[in-house]
């Protein structure tokens, strides 16, 4: 296994770790049950995302993706904000070819693949590489 392959799985623990955590402490102050367990798969979603965008990034070489989600933190609210913006502002100049690229983070190219696959969010005409320009690079 590589490194980008072990970062994935441990990230994937602490996020699973730290949800749990916030969702048996807001059982234990009396939250709403279905309010806690959407709580839960929502951070859940927004962590497993985060990593998998954080592994693209390792596996083409820039670390800057597992160092944000590290910072940012996982089962909250603000740190799936701070976490999301982070790795938005890493990856490209424009949220939404964040989004519309192929694969995240292959270079993007119009009308192929993506998250949204170009569905009206946004359009995607050749941006840089992720590793180009951004956050921290």
């Amino acid at each position: 296994m590589s490194f980008a392959d072990n970062m994935r799985i441990l990230s994937n623990i602490n996020c699973g770790l730290a949800s749990a955590t916030t969702f048996l402490q807001q059982k234990s102050d009396g939250v709403n049950p279905q309010y806690a367990t959407m709580n839960l798969f929502g951070n859940l979603a927004n962590g497993i995302a985060r990593n998998e965008v954080a592994y693209e990034m390792q596996r083409f070489g820039n670390p800057t993706g597992n160092m944000i989600n590290m910072y940012a933190g996982y089962g909250n609210p603000i740190s799936n904000a701070i976490g999301t913006m982070g790795l938005m502002g890493a990856c490209t100049p424009n949220p939404w070819m964040f989004f519309n690229s192929y694969s995240f983070m292959c270079p993007p190219m119009p009308m192929i693949g993506g998250f949204y696959s170009n569905m009206g969010m946004g359009f995607n005409f050749g941006a840089p590489h992720c590793c180009h320009r951004g956050f921290f690079c």
